[in-house]
């Protein structure tokens, strides 16, 4: 057991789905938000828990460590998102202005800024040291499952509802362009590490890969998901995707050749979110089957799981 959790008889994760789970920027600690109203931080060698973030009062759709690892923003379907100082565990400010269910929020690359996407349309960005709202991104259709940084700060990327992704430029406050070319709802949307493309994730069962300056048509698309895509990301090296799906399984492909190179099938249920470790080494999964799951990459082995609490 690489990660050290065989003398954890059974380790609780959340007593209801988990919507996401990541990584810190060490490594070191995961963090998993739930549809029990909490977030809660875990050390990712012993997998015992570590601290509870409660104070939002339904679910939680996302949670995201800061870059330097010291702060944990959460998304809600409260409307609301969160900031949380990791030592003490306690809610450092509340951003309030969305008027839906918030379902993502994200840090900047240098942890000035935090980015969150709502079901009311928009995605908004706020300063971390004040809590304050800087602006609002207010262009699509339907509302937004997804919005992140790219590497180097200067461009968000937005997965809708409308069944496109757009990409906005931070500094003018301007959407760039829109990609169009998806079948169903866009569910995820991330940037890969250099920043030159763009991965999106749709209910169509397929995973597209963009030019990020131009996005004028998909570059090509990864086939194989049964069931809509929930999830997708680049490996920290550029030369993996990882995407996940209601179809309860978690693949990788060749980010350049689109070859399919590994899938794992081991969640109960549908799986709504995995990750790269910050080293590129490990995947972890968050699924609706309750549990958070370690898999290596590639050969995506079974390291370890969190269970669902017994009812």
């Amino acid at each position: 057991n690489l990660l050290g959790w065989a003398s954890v008889s059974e380790p609780v994760v959340h007593g209801e789905p988990v919507f996401s789970a990541a990584f810190s920027p060490d490594g070191k600690l995961i963090v998993t938000a739930s549809a029990d109203k909490t977030a809660k931080v875990w050390d990712a060698a012993t997998g015992t828990e570590r601290s509870t973030l409660s104070g939002h009062t339904d679910e939680v759709n996302r949670a995201a460590f800061s870059p330097d690892g010291k702060l944990v923003v959460t998304a809600s379907a409260d409307h609301t998102a969160r900031l949380w100082d990791l030592a003490s565990g306690q809610s450092i400010w509340e951003l309030k202005g969305h008027e839906g269910k918030v379902n993502s929020a994200a840090f900047s690359p240098r942890g000035e800024f935090v980015v969150t996407a709502s079901e009311d349309k928009t995605a908004k960005v706020w300063d971390v040291l004040s809590g304050a709202e800087r602006w609002t991104l207010s262009g699509h259709q339907h509302g937004i499952n997804s919005a992140v940084f790219s590497p180097n700060g200067e461009f968000i990327v937005t997965a809708s509802d409308d069944d496109t992704a757009q990409v906005w430029d931070v500094k003018k406050r301007t959407l760039v362009t829109t990609l169009k070319g998806h079948q169903n709802f866009v569910t995820s949307a991330a940037f890969s590490p250099d920043g030159k493309r763009i991965v999106t994730g749709s209910a169509d069962r397929t995973a597209c890969i963009w030019d990020a300056a131009t996005g004028k048509q998909p570059l090509f698309c990864l086939t194989g998901h049964t069931l809509p895509v929930s999830s997708v990301s680049y490996s920290p090296d550029g030369k993996l995707i990882l995407t996940a799906g209601y179809d309860r399984t978690t693949r990788t492909w060749n980010a350049t050749s689109g070859e399919l190179l590994s899938s794992l099938a081991g969640h109960k249920a549908m799986v709504l979110s995995a990750a790269f470790s910050p080293d590129g080494q490990r995947v972890v999964t968050a699924g609706w089957d309750g549990t958070a799951r370690i898999q290596r990459v590639v050969t995506m082995e079974e390291i370890s799981r969190l269970l669902r609490k017994s009812k």
